[in-house]
């Protein structure tokens, strides 16, 4: 199993173990859909005359993000609260330098809080700022509970992150209760919505349901258009905090450029290839469960997001993703990379139909799981 000292899991040595099977390469482990994006409705090579973009985002860009608010999740948004992001994990990862160098929250406040089990840029973010971490409790459901964590913990955050639908488990966070408590605890909020719009228990949420004050929500084309190639995403909220962050991130070169910032805008501006690539997920994401269930691999629908969270045969996820690879030519992501709380776990992307993927199951079921616990026999570096 990963513990303190495991180093992170090497996904492109998994990748190659699983060309080396004998099968074809079958790559779960990223969330990205096999379709083919949607068709770009931008016009690059206007004829204008040559500029940087704006870094904050084209104000075409910016009212097409508050107009999606708008429509999706009934928020109203001002445009000048609306800032571009070079694709969401980039903001993500730097967001703690920026709020630090932005003065916010003051010298006491030098710790992040991040959920238990979830994205690696939440803590590498900070890492990167020279800021604590501090993993928020959860529930038996692993939702996040924050009036868990110790006051002196508290007292010292400068922000929290959320995310709902949460990778890897699919949870739906109670979002109104963990702004309330930021908001109590005068902790800025941050809400990673790149899977709102695949939130299969009701409609999309958003943390901005309950205002913009110590609000700042993160979206992404990768997941709602399937368009991660853009790299372009959108940030919103809190009107002090994006008016602080706007020239710092400017000044840093943090740019998307001008022809992905207008095919992001069109994108944004239409809710039918979205809704069209939600049904797809959907589907995939049912079909998943279904057939690792049939499999002898018993899993629940999650209630949103791109992954189904599987107890790992053997109670050990780095090795059975391991022997998935090197057996199967299927790639899946260890829970433990995620969080210390999920080592007995994997994470599988539905990104690709069902038909794809049953017939690598019956290899699963003849895991000879002893094996895994084993030195590798082949002569290959473990994963």
């Amino acid at each position: 199993m990963s513990g303190p000292h495991t180093p992170p899991w090497d996904r492109d040595r998994a990748l190659a173990l699983a060309e080396s099977s004998g099968r074809t390469l079958l790559d779960l482990s990223l969330g990205v859909a096999a379709d083919p994006p949607p068709r770009r409705t931008g016009r690059p090579g206007s004829g204008t005359a040559a500029a940087y973009p704006p870094s904050r985002g084209t104000r075409n860009l910016r009212e097409a993000a508050a107009g999606y608010l708008a429509r999706r999740f009934g928020v109203t948004a001002d445009p000048e609260a609306v800032a571009a992001s070079a694709g969401s994990k980039e903001f993500i990862s730097t967001l703690p330098l920026f709020l630090r160098e932005a003065g916010i929250g003051g010298p006491d406040r030098d710790t992040v809080l991040i959920p238990a089990l979830g994205y690696p840029a939440y803590e590498l973010g900070a890492r990167l700022a020279g800021l604590r971490t501090h993993r928020v409790p959860v529930d038996e459901g692993f939702r996040m509970r924050p009036d868990r964590l110790p006051p002196e913990v508290s007292t010292r955050a400068l922000c929290v992150w959320v995310n709902s639908p949460a990778n890897p488990t699919g949870v739906v966070e109670p979002l109104a209760d963990i702004t309330a408590w930021a908001r109590a605890h005068d902790v800025l909020l941050l809400s990673d919505e790149a899977y709102a719009e695949l939130t299969w228990c009701h409609d999309p949420r958003t943390a901005l349901a309950g205002g913009p004050d110590g609000v700042l929500a993160v979206h992404s084309l990768s997941k709602r258009s399937n368009a991660p190639g853009l790299r372009v995403g959108f940030y919103a909220g809190d009107p002090a905090v994006v008016a602080r962050l706007v020239p710092l991130r400017r000044a840093a070169g943090l740019i998307g450029s001008a022809d992905a910032q207008d095919a992001a805008a069109g994108l944004l501006a239409d809710d039918e290839h979205a809704a069209a690539q939600r049904a797809r997920n959907a589907r995939r994401v049912t079909a998943l469960v279904t057939a690792l269930t049939a499999a002898g691999l018993p899993c629940a629908v999650p209630e949103g997001g791109l992954f189904v969270w599987l107890a790992a045969p053997g109670g050990d996820g780095r090795a059975f993703a391991r022997r998935l690879a090197e057996r199967t030519g299927v790639v899946v992501m260890p829970g433990g990379e995620y969080g210390p709380g999920g080592e007995g776990h994997v994470r599988i992307a539905a990104v690709r139909d069902a038909d794809e993927i049953v017939e690598r199951l019956h290899s699963i079921l003849h895991f000879d799981m002893s094996a895994a616990h084993r030195p590798d026999g082949t002569g290959r570096e473990a994963l």
